[in-house]
């Protein structure tokens, strides 16, 4: 039998898509899309365009007469999946043990599924290189009134720091040289189990099983509420400074709104963001800030817009993912009167630009000067990241990825900065 999985969304949905690549593996035969006997959908549900995508997927195999497993955060829809597809097998979030059992029911044509909720500390979990998903935590403690995903994954879920730390070790055993810690929210790990998100990073940095210099890794914390980021932002701080971390933090605003933010149930204010900011600017100020802004919220009236736009030029952080408001079913917002379409379109066209100038901005000041960095993608140009966790295009590169180099900065735009490795 011969399996391919599609996943869409965030780092989290790909780090389960190596679970289930992972417990396939032991029966079945990994293929292309185009040869594979059962595909596996892993599907995402933030964006009411990306679930679009996949129900327009799902039509396109039933009418080629494909076989296929629904597994993901769109499983908290099961009525819509029913809708379109009342024969495929389902798979949630927390039941990824079962994804063997849904692709024999799949070849059978048993609409099964498996909904329940069970640990995924003892699931086994492929190792990738030179980059490794490793997630930290399901789940979250925040309310927020626009989100589904919580729906998805309702309960916060973290693994142990045995588990974590394992994966990171087997996984740089194995050739990986950036780690990248994966959640719905890495502020809220461990309030399920007594501990916290500092401890778990404590333990990876004082973790010695991989310190020989070939086995050099970094780690990429993911995204973190800024509640809690502002709650330890003295030890993030410390953290950040660390040689085993990327200086970067993720940190999603939504908006500039002080009405807004309070509006969409966000457990932080705004002026916790921009604390934040200031605070890591002062410190390490090359640091990478990464943000999220949410344009069309039901209730942003122009001036709360306007307000958005004024923060991200207050702030300018480096990487700002602009979304347009959808309404997500089972949510709070979807309740309420919602914005015309072309408003929606008009302000995130505006705060896409704006978003695109402060990163040209912020990118153009790096340029002539030199940075380490580890090689990652080949796409086709060699790509990696600096320590500061900015893409960097080497031109001319003749190593393999994983390597460590030194990279003179030639040229920048938006997304990334542009150099040359640097001869001894």
């Amino acid at each position: 039998m011969r399996v391919f999985i599609r996943t869409y969304g965030c780092t989290l949905n790909q780090a389960d898509s190596d679970i289930m690549r992972a417990l396939l593996k032991e029966r079945y035969e990994p293929a292309s899309e185009g040869q594979a006997d059962v595909i596996i959908i892993n599907t995402c549900t933030v964006k009411g365009p990306t679930e679009n995508k996949i129900f327009e997927y799902m039509k396109k195999l039933q009418q080629d007469n494909r076989r296929f497993v629904i597994a993901g955060c769109l499983a908290a829809n099961m009525g819509k999946i029913r809708r379109f597809a009342p024969n495929a097998p389902v798979v949630g979030t927390s039941s990824l043990g079962s994804i063997c059992d849904a692709v024999d029911d799949a070849v059978s044509g048993k609409a099964s599924s498996y909904l329940s909720f069970e640990s995924k500390d003892e699931l086994p979990k492929l190792m990738t290189a030179p980059i490794m998903r490793v997630p930290i935590n399901d789940g979250c403690v925040s309310t927020c009134y626009y989100c589904q995903t919580k729906l998805a994954r309702p309960f916060l879920r973290s693994y142990s720091p045995k588990t974590i730390v394992k994966w990171i070790n087997k996984s740089v055993d194995k050739g990986a040289r950036e780690i990248q810690l994966t959640s719905m929210d890495s502020g809220a790990y461990g309030l399920d189990l007594k501990t916290n998100l500092i401890e778990l990073l404590d333990s990876i940095a004082a973790d010695d099983s991989s310190k020989r210099t070939e086995k050099r890794f970094l780690v990429r914390l993911g995204m973190i509420n800024p509640n809690h980021a502002k709650e330890m932002l003295p030890d993030i701080i410390r953290i950040l400074r660390h040689e085993r971390f990327y200086k970067f933090l993720h940190a999603p605003v939504q908006t500039g709104s002080e009405k807004v933010c309070k509006e969409m149930n966000r457990d932080h204010t705004v002026k916790d963001f921009r604390d934040i900011v200031g605070a890591i600017r002062k410190e390490i100020p090359e640091a990478t800030i990464a943000t999220d802004i949410i344009c069309g919220y039901p209730s942003e009236t122009e001036e709360d817009f306007q307000q958005t736009l004024q923060l991200l030029k207050e702030t300018e952080p480096d990487i700002t993912n602009v979304s347009k408001f959808s309404a997500r079913p089972g949510t709070r917002a979807k309740e309420l009167k919602q914005l015309h379409n072309d408003e929606i379109k008009r302000r995130s066209a505006e705060a896409s630009s704006l978003v695109r100038s402060i990163s040209e901005k912020r990118k153009k000041a790096y340029i002539d000067k030199t940075y380490e960095v580890l090689i990652t993608e080949e796409d086709p140009d060699f790509k990696g990241r600096d320590l500061n966790y900015h893409q960097v295009v080497v031109k001319d590169f003749s190593g393999k990825l994983g390597d460590f180099v030194d990279v003179r900065i030639m040229d920048a735009n938006h997304g990334s900065l542009f150099g040359k490795r640097c001869m001894e």
